[in-house]
């Protein structure tokens, strides 16, 4: 992958759900930000990791989970350090979603 190459994925949060499909970070991808659809229900974003992409456990950084406050229609930058050891991510909203959410992923190296 060449140095700087952002590359962008869409999760989808399902109507009546709070847990998206899953983003999977190879060649050493890390999400760098997330786009948020003009319609979201939840007022923050947690996310769950996994090895295998079976197994998801909620995602914490020095001691705290992650949970990003969001609001509609925004491009929030992520820290990528929290992100540097991820193979599989899935985003959670904090409230079931009243219709389908499509969320952008971008990442980069």
């Amino acid at each position: 992958m060449a140095k700087n190459l952002r590359l962008t994925d869409t999760v989808t949060i399902a109507s009546s759900g709070t847990t998206s499909t899953t983003l999977t970070l190879e060649n050493n991808r890390i999400p760098l930000a997330i786009i948020l659809p003009a319609a979201l229900t939840g007022t923050s974003i947690k996310f769950q990791a996994s090895n295998d992409n079976a197994t998801f456990t909620p995602m914490y950084y020095e001691s705290s989970e992650i949970n990003i406050g969001v609001g509609t229609s925004r491009h929030v930058a992520l820290n990528r350090d929290q992100f540097e050891a991820v193979k599989y991510l899935k985003l959670v909203s904090t409230s079931t979603e009243t219709a389908a959410r499509t969320i952008t992923v971008i990442s980069g190296e």
